[in-house]
């Protein structure tokens, strides 16, 4: 850092306890060269219901943040040679870059046809099965999380197996009532969005589940329990009701590229015929 914005620095801090002084005497809070802050810059900010302290320490850090990027920039424009300084070209090259692309969202959003079919998600999913591999085993069953002292446990312990309705109503109100966390997972669910807690990694906990139907154990004070209605292994394809969002963004996707790419051909086909645009040839 140097030694001027080491020394604007230290003064702004031992003014900070000056600050609302300095504000109300004038309109101008800092300057770095012919950069000017104002007291109505200062009012941008929103510090209504703070301390007095913490609001001249979020003024004070502005401050400081203001003349920073002042001087650093004071500290470029006298450093680098002409032809560094000179960024005409970049800012003109961004600005191109930057209407266009407002340009192209625009004409996607007024014309992409987002409704997909039911025959379009099934033919996409059929046809592209080296797509949907999960790296994760997938699960859809129930799983809860509850206190090892809950006087509810046993309860759910004999409940959670149950596929019976009139079992899973009453396993629900236990749970609402008990449980840290439960979800009876009507969709496919990945194994590492519910292993954290149980001091198991995905693979062992793939490991139990691969070769039975159920888990409980108890850990740090928790019981862990997840009775697995389907299991889909790592490695293999995976349900098409889990594919199904993916399927989705790939399908709009390729829709916007294909409207994208048909303005660019229309744009040049038309630019032709009217000889807007022409192309030299030796």
């Amino acid at each position: 850092m140097s030694k001027v914005l080491c020394i604007l620095l230290l003064c702004l801090t031992v003014s900070s306890c000056r600050l609302y002084d300095r504000l109300f005497k004038g309109d101008a809070v800092a300057r770095v060269g012919k950069d000017v802050l104002y007291r109505s810059d200062i009012a941008k900010l929103n510090i209504k219901g703070f301390s007095p302290e913490d609001s001249a320490r979020m003024v004070d850090s502005y401050i400081q943040s203001w003349a920073k990027d002042r001087l650093l920039l004071d500290m470029a424009e006298s450093r680098l040679s002409k032809a560094d300084r000179d960024v005409a070209a970049q800012l003109e090259e961004y600005r191109r870059q930057l209407l266009v692309y407002r340009y192209e969202q625009q004409y996607v959003e007024q014309r992409l046809d987002t409704v997909i079919s039911e025959q379009e998600y099934r033919e996409f999913y059929d046809a592209n099965p080296s797509s949907f591999i999960t790296h994760i085993p997938l699960i859809r069953g129930v799983y809860i999380k509850v206190s090892d002292n809950s006087p509810n446990l046993n309860p759910i312990k004999s409940l959670y197996r149950s596929r019976v309705q009139e079992d899973m109503d009453r396993l629900d109100q236990l749970c609402y009532s008990s449980a840290q966390l439960y979800y009876f997972l009507d969709e496919w669910t990945g194994l590492d969005a519910i292993v954290e807690g149980t001091g198991l990694d995905v693979a062992a906990m793939s490991g139990i589940l691969e070769s039975s139907s159920s888990m409980e154990r108890s850990h740090l004070g928790y019981t862990y329990l997840i009775s697995v209605d389907d299991y889909v292994p790592a490695g293999r394809v995976a349900p098409y009701e889990y594919c199904r969002d993916r399927i989705r963004d790939v399908i709009l996707s390729r829709r916007k590229q294909e409207l994208l790419t048909s303005l660019e051909r229309n744009l040049l086909n038309d630019a032709i015929g009217s000889e807007k645009l022409k192309i030299y040839k030796e």
